[in-house]
């Protein structure tokens, strides 16, 4: 659980300082108690009390070990529409945009989530929806992350904590007292409960969004804003300093795919790669230290730190390569669920001649024999050409987490070609891209499940036991 917490108390805490500076909380009000919030939130009471405590050095809470927490600051009432309005004005494009991304992003996730439930589990929602003071999901937002808990991806599960943040849900809930869930006599199979849940949510959303647009209509008529740059959506994907060294791995990686640092060249020094990514010296060390278990890099002694790229044995109890593995398959997934939705829609939005240009690439590809490169050109193609701000954000992000793949696959083909892995099938995504958006996402998307399934296989088997499953997150 604690693995799962790391950071997160960070969103509790801005959770109900919004509620307090929106109005949703007065000076005196008992905020939840702990257990009811790690319930609402699926954290442990450690992060809970972490944040509590950081409310507390704010001069937002008083809170008593022995009681649950109160609210200690009065804010003034004609303060709340000021910090509303202060909040939500720069965000306004930022909220549609991501509300529109959602629907492509974020519901693929809690969808494949339900399909990882037991009947135990549907059992226990049912119960719990009967009686919702007690219900395990008695809002339709805590069923939708109960369902991304499920897969067992910690990048999904902060995708979805990040979306909450940047909506600030405090403010969006609405007026407090609102009639809970509750689950209608004669409705009990998967299908029509997940319908109804996901149908509130719908709702609650749409009905919460119009209200903050209408209250952004009025402060902007009563006053209009400063001139303040628009604040878009930031996927933070980790807010652990060790995520540096994996982040400049990746960079390091695609140097070498994009020919900047080409096989069999070396490396710039240490000082000049200091310079060129900004990071200090032990964090190249690290990274370098990363690359080398991988065959990546091979240091040459009086020489320099060479450009390998060639498998050798790698040990797979060190934590950084479970950390390394892990981005990788998690990355993969949440690729996998989202790529037929996300890449039709980019496709259909863009010209032809953009369509073009993507199976031009496709085509220079094969004639360079570097097919392998196909999944970089394709989250390229998303990240510069989708329409949707939030959706390029995340494929960037997803883009880099995913060049650990490289490695990781020249491991599994042991020494076996990349083209010779790859070319059969990317041959066939340039034919269906041919074909037409909707023809080519799906093929795609059974590309990239194919590619996962593979690789869970292999390296589930080589890890040590002592790792788990938990070390790949699956």
């Amino acid at each position: 659980m604690m693995d799962f917490d790391a950071g997160l108390y960070k969103l509790v805490s801005e959770y109900y300082e919004a509620g307090i500076l929106y109005g949703l909380y007065s000076c005196g009000d008992s905020l939840p108690s702990i257990p009811k919030i790690c319930a609402m939130f699926h954290l442990a009471p450690a992060t809970v009390r972490c944040a509590f405590s950081e409310l507390e050095k704010k001069g937002y809470l008083k809170v008593d070990a022995r009681k649950t927490a109160k609210v200690a600051c009065r804010v003034p009432k004609g303060s709340f529409r000021k910090n509303a309005a202060r909040y939500f004005v720069p965000r306004e494009e930022g909220i549609r945009d991501l509300a529109l991304s959602a629907k492509l992003l974020l519901e693929p996730l809690w969808r494949a989530g339900l399909d990882c439930w037991e009947e135990e589990d549907w059992a226990q929602l049912r119960h719990g929806l009967e009686d919702p003071a007690h219900s395990p999901a008695a809002l339709p937002v805590e069923f939708h992350l109960l369902a991304i808990r499920s897969l067992k991806n910690r990048l999904a599960l902060n995708l979805y904590w990040e979306a909450i943040r940047y909506l600030q849900f405090p403010y969006l809930e609405g007026a407090k007292g609102e009639v809970p869930f509750r689950l209608e006599p004669g409705i009990s199979s998967r299908e029509d409960i997940a319908a109804l849940l996901n149908g509130r949510f719908e709702t609650s959303c749409r009905k919460a969004s119009e209200a903050l647009f209408a209250f952004l209509r009025e402060v902007k008529a009563e006053c209009p804003p400063d001139q303040e740059e628009p604040v878009p959506f930031r996927w933070t994907v980790s807010r652990l300093r060790p995520q540096l060294r994996y982040s400049l791995a990746s960079r390091m990686i695609s140097g070498i795919l994009s020919g900047q640092y080409p096989v069999g060249s070396y490396l710039p020094s240490l000082p000049k790669m200091m310079e060129r990514y900004g990071v200090s010296r032990n964090t190249v060390r690290r990274s370098l230290d990363i690359l080398e278990q991988l065959g990546v890099v091979l240091p040459q002694q009086g020489k320099g730190t060479l450009v390998y790229m060639e498998p050798r044995e790698t040990d797979y109890s060190r934590p950084e390569i479970q950390v390394g593995l892990r981005l990788y398959l998690e990355s993969l997934q949440l690729l996998t669920l989202t790529i037929p939705q996300v890449s039709r829609y980019t496709l259909e939005a863009v010209s032809p001649e953009q369509r073009l240009w993507l199976l031009e690439s496709f085509k220079r590809l094969r004639e360079e024999k570097q097919e392998y490169l196909c999944f970089d050109i394709c989250l390229t193609f998303v990240e510069e050409q989708c329409p949707l701000a939030s959706i390029r954000e995340c494929y960037g992000r997803i883009r880099e987490l995913l060049l650990w793949g490289y490695p990781f696959t020249l491991l599994r083909l042991k020494g076996r070609c990349l083209h010779d892995e790859y070319s059969e099938r990317a041959y066939h995504l340039e034919q269906c891209l041919q074909d037409g958006p909707e023809i080519f996402s799906a093929a795609w998307g059974s590309f990239l499940a194919g590619e996962e399934q593979k690789l869970r296989n292999y390296f589930s088997s080589l890890l040590p036991e002592s790792a788990g499953p938990a070390a790949l997150s699956l």
